[in-house]
């Protein structure tokens, strides 16, 4: 059920031509040029990929500059398919693989060599609530939720659905602290 409204919430508004929709993740990665460049070509090779079949070859020459650039140089593999909420923080991207069908809700972070992909087929891929704080070297694979204000712990293998304001690592992943969230301020009260 979370899953879905997490999905809900991002189909259809993808498309936004305004100056603010590219810059959306500039000042959660204040600092951090190189995120902050790789997060603005990821959103204007995500508004080509909107345009009507017939229409997306005018972007054929920056999904070209993208790939050579972001994916090959950088290697930061952030599918312009993939379904992003604003403010992602990226730290150190190197090493991110963020497959096609993966959805990430808002104000999300990520830092490097982490892998958001599938386990069996293309649509097996993990769904991340909003505030989720994923560790460097972390795997999360297949068709599983991530809570919101979730936090993932370094070098974590997670396979299994995590819930909100939770704390997971390990190999298996499983939980460390389980938060309740008590205010919008989001202070909390351990179990």
């Amino acid at each position: 059920m979370a899953t879905h409204s997490v999905q809900q919430s991002f189909k259809g508004k993808v498309f936004n031509s305004s100056f603010k929709y590219f810059f959306q993740d500039w000042s959660a990665n204040h600092g951090n040029i190189r995120s902050q460049m790789v997060l603005l070509f990821f959103r204007i090779a995500q508004q080509f990929h909107q345009l009507p079949l017939a229409w997306r070859w005018i972007g054929f020459p920056f999904f070209a500059f993208y790939e050579l650039w972001v994916v090959w140089i950088l290697g930061i593999e952030i599918s312009y398919k993939a379904t992003i909420g604003p403010g992602l923080k990226l730290f150190h991207g190197i090493a991110t693989v963020i497959h096609e069908s993966v959805v990430i809700g808002k104000n999300c972070t990520l830092r490097h060599s982490t892998t958001l992909g599938s386990k069996k087929g293309m649509n097996d891929t993990p769904v991340l609530g909003d505030d989720v704080d994923i560790g460097c070297h972390s795997v999360i694979l297949g068709a599983i939720y991530i809570g919101h204000r979730a936090v993932i712990g370094a070098g974590s293998i997670v396979l299994h659905d995590v819930s909100n304001g939770s704390v997971v690592a390990g190999n298996p992943a499983h939980p460390i602290i389980r938060q309740r969230y008590t205010s919008q301020r989001q202070r909390c009260s351990v179990d």
